[in-house]
């Protein structure tokens, strides 16, 4: 992917790259881009702008069209009005990280998608997955979804704040019986690497317990 590529109002988030740092993948996004800098919103952190000085490096991670992409770059101005913004290097090239392959565990928790009706307005339904991973999810339906489709969810992990995303549909096995429940394969399409660490930690964490349980 090319720096010409970024576009105003890419969201993006922003990690401080110093050891130790607790600013980790803050959201924020492109305000401006010149032929030499891009204008970020500065990220806030507790409801106060991160301290962020001039010269220092940051790292810059986004998803696009279910890829991630990340590139670093150094603070060269801080503008605190009309919005608080930080005008950055323009990098020289972006990579995109390949991820490893993702651990699925099955846990059935609750999901919701959302289904464009033919007047445009938008009915949720409420379902279970049947498992998930830092790089999909598979849950169960009973709505005629097709491969590509777009889906507006919602994730209720347990004890953790819900996590909100877009998936893409893969690939939905059908059952043969009539109006019995059929699986839907997906791909997180849009996500934030501060959601997907979340569900990261949530599969870590079931993997763990049931070790300890004797039961992997």
């Amino acid at each position: 992917m090319q720096a010409s590529e970024l576009k105003v109002n890419q969201r993006i988030e922003i990690t401080v790259d110093e050891e130790g740092t607790e600013y980790k993948n803050l959201p924020s996004r492109i305000e401006e881009v010149t032929d030499q800098h891009l204008y970020i919103a500065i990220p806030m952190k507790w409801g106060q702008l991160i301290p962020v000085r001039v010269r220092q490096k940051l790292i810059v991670s986004f998803n696009q069209q279910g890829r991630f992409f990340q590139f670093e770059t150094v603070i060269m101005h801080r503008h605190l009005k009309p919005i608080p913004m930080l005008a950055v290097l323009k990098p020289d090239s972006i990579r995109e990280i390949q991820r490893r392959q993702w651990v699925r565990v099955p846990v059935s928790i609750p999901l919701k998608f959302g289904l464009l009706n033919e007047d445009e307005s938008t009915t949720v339904h409420e379902t279970t997955t049947v498992d998930i991973s830092g790089g999909g999810v598979c849950f169960l339906t009973r709505n005629p979804l097709a491969a590509g489709q777009l889906l507006d969810a919602e994730i209720d992990l347990p004890n953790r704040e819900p996590v909100y995303c877009q998936l893409k549909v893969l690939r939905v096995l059908e059952t043969k019986t009539e109006g019995s429940v059929n699986k839907a394969f997906s791909e997180y399409y849009d996500i934030s690497e501060s959601q997907r660490e979340r569900i990261i930690a949530y599969v870590f964490e079931k993997q763990r317990e049931w070790i300890k349980k004797g039961l992997i």
